[in-house]
């Protein structure tokens, strides 16, 4: 995996470059202290698969950075590395259109999980983000990539969702969560009529794709 770092403290930087470089399967093409680095050395660059950049960042920051990726190499992966771990700092990075979510207190170990993940075409969000958000009544964001509308999901609903597109089963889900199987297909059941689709596949599908996990 062809990999860009950015990040505006050279320490933490170089760091990352030697931590990174540790990892099989990685190679640092580059690093860069800042968004506007990384989008000029992608016009220079081949094959980029992934660009790992914090999000306070100056000139241009991680999500400025996200939506430019998306915009204008929609294959390049993003995952943000970020100290950020307040709920709307994350919604702006999910809207955004960021592959991966992890904190700057993460061990090496997660951090070599989610770059694996997202290689696979999978997103990963740190455990933290999904505290955070499942402590919010109700997930009112709008996706930036046409989302039709905002959808209102519950707390108890988007519990349901992750471990969903986690593949448990009804009966797991049931005895992760502390209720009864029937509840978890009631909740199934309003997230496919709120999300307007008509299999599981297709609520993992959707959620996926307009970051609503």
């Amino acid at each position: 995996m062809r990999i860009l770092i950015a990040e505006d403290h050279r320490i933490l930087l170089d760091s990352l470059v030697l931590l990174l470089s540790s990892m099989k399967g990685v190679d640092v093409i580059s690093k860069h202290t800042n968004g506007q680095q990384v989008l000029t050395a992608l016009e220079i660059e081949p094959d980029i698969d992934l660009v790992l950049s914090d999000v306070q960042m100056p000139i241009m920051g991680g999500i400025d950075l996200t939506l430019k990726v998306r915009e204008l190499y929609p294959n390049v992966k993003v995952c943000l590395l970020t100290v950020a771990d307040q709920p709307e700092a994350i919604k702006e990075a999910i809207r955004a259109g960021a592959d991966g979510y992890v904190l700057k207190s993460a061990e090496r170990n997660e951090l070599e999980t989610a770059i694996n993940l997202i290689a696979k075409g999978h997103k990963y969000y740190c455990s933290e983000v999904w505290t955070l958000l499942s402590r919010d009544t109700t997930l009112d964001f709008v996706a930036k990539n046409n989302k039709p509308q905002s959808i209102a999901i519950t707390k108890r609903e988007l519990e349901v969702l992750r471990l969903i597109a986690e593949e448990y089963s009804g009966t797991e889900i049931a005895e992760k969560l502390f209720i009864g199987s029937t509840t978890v297909e009631t909740h199934r059941k309003h997230l496919m009529q709120k999300l307007g689709v008509q299999s599981t596949i297709g609520l993992v599908k959707y959620a996926l794709k307009f970051q609503i996990i």
